[in-house]
């Protein structure tokens, strides 16, 4: 038996090393798999399309030759575990196929119909054909990531999301990186008010070091009913939505990565910054104190940003009770040069905007007065 050879029906070619290794069909449970046990090995040859309507759990060698497919159709729900490279891979199902491993498609990813959830592995995609809200790389969390060879010759394209469809498109400044790619349905909350800041959250990993392919431009698309009252999509406004990233303990705007908005829905809104991480979108009004709390228990002045800054500048400080404030701007000199704020306000955070204009170029000094207190903070005009 050591030198049999079997072909399943499906097309397969197996090469045993004994009879009772080989592949079978089994139901354990009340669930349907494909099993091929240990000591066997499996090649798809090439032209062989392997189609399932159940698991496929493999435990022999797993071999793919170019031009094979797996192809996942029917209505059930079934898992991929045991195979860590596909030639091609073809997901045409209603319902959500799982993958179990860490796992490469070396061929082509084709999505047609159904989710692909990574559920903690990532899968490396070579190419992708397809991807849309009825078919994509579903991301549960930010542990298992859609990878993609990018360069800046033009844009990659990830298909991903959870629970609905928010794809990112991906390009570097100069040279190639690996990218890893996933979509948060329930971002830290830390740092924002939903209200005002997009329920989704977009991890970008690269394996090069920050700058060195340059800036990276990716586009991020989020739908309709994902923008919550209060969110403004303009672009450069004084209410306009910022990109946020994560710092680990909460949210930082991050001045003039969000650079344009397609108007439209899906939304589309490209982003350029050659840091990874955890991204977002929110207004400036999105702000709380880093611990989350609706106002401090004393008058606190956040740092700048962006300082140096060239056209504005955004300021954000805490009231632990109304007060009347007085926020001013000041020279070297002590000469007063422009007034922010000059009244009664409630308690909690607020935000001032602080426009170059004609100052000259520069070291400036904030004042914040709540009452008996006080705080200041150097500003630098820069152009």
């Amino acid at each position: 038996m050591s030198a049999m050879r079997r072909v399943l029906v499906l097309g397969v070619a197996l090469a045993a090393a004994a009879a009772p290794a080989l592949a079978s069909v089994e139901a354990t449970p009340g669930v349907p798999a494909l099993v091929t046990g240990g000591g066997t090995h499996v090649t798809l040859k090439g032209a062989t399309k392997l189609t399932l309507n159940c698991d496929l759990r493999n435990y022999s060698t797993f071999t793919p030759a170019a031009g094979s497919a797996v192809i996942v159709n029917g209505y059930l729900s079934p898992s991929l575990l045991g195979v860590t490279n596909f030639a091609d891979l073809t997901i045409s199902k209603p319902g959500v196929v799982s993958l179990d491993n860490n796992a490469a498609v070396n061929g082509v990813l084709t999505l047609s119909n159904g989710r692909l959830s990574l559920a903690g592995h990532d899968l490396s995609a070579n190419l992708i054909v397809g991807g849309s809200a009825a078919s994509y790389v579903m991301t549960p969390d930010t542990l298992g990531r859609l990878v993609r060879t990018v360069g800046n010759a033009s844009a990659v394209f990830f298909p991903v999301g959870h629970s609905a469809y928010n794809p990112v498109s991906v390009r570097t400044g100069s040279g190639t990186d690996v990218f890893r790619i996933a979509v948060l349905d329930a971002p830290p909350a830390t740092g924002m008010t939903p209200s005002s800041a997009l329920p989704r959250a977009w991890a970008v990993s690269h394996a090069n070091a920050p700058g060195a392919n340059g800036d990276v431009r990716w586009s991020v698309q989020w739908n309709g009913g994902e923008s919550p009252v209060g969110f403004d999509r303009s672009i450069g406004g004084a209410n306009s939505a910022w990109a946020w990233r994560w710092t680990g303990t909460t949210w930082t705007p991050m001045a003039n990565v969000r650079r344009t908005d397609n108007g439209l829905y899906p939304a589309v809104d490209t982003l350029v910054s050659a840091l990874p991480g955890l991204w977002t979108l929110g207004g400036l009004g999105s702000l709380l104190s880093a611990g989350g709390e609706a106002s401090p228990r004393a008058l606190e002045l956040a740092p700048a940003w962006p300082n140096p800054f060239r056209g504005a500048t955004n300021l954000r400080y805490g009231l632990p009770s109304k007060s009347r404030v007085t926020i001013g701007v000041y020279s070297v000199l002590g000469e007063r040069v422009a007034t922010l704020v000059d009244g009664e306000q409630e308690a909690g955070w607020h935000m001032a905007r602080l426009e170059a204009g004609r100052l000259a170029n520069g070291v400036y000094f904030l004042r914040v007065q709540a009452g008996a207190e006080v705080r200041s903070s150097k500003l630098v005009v820069m152009r």
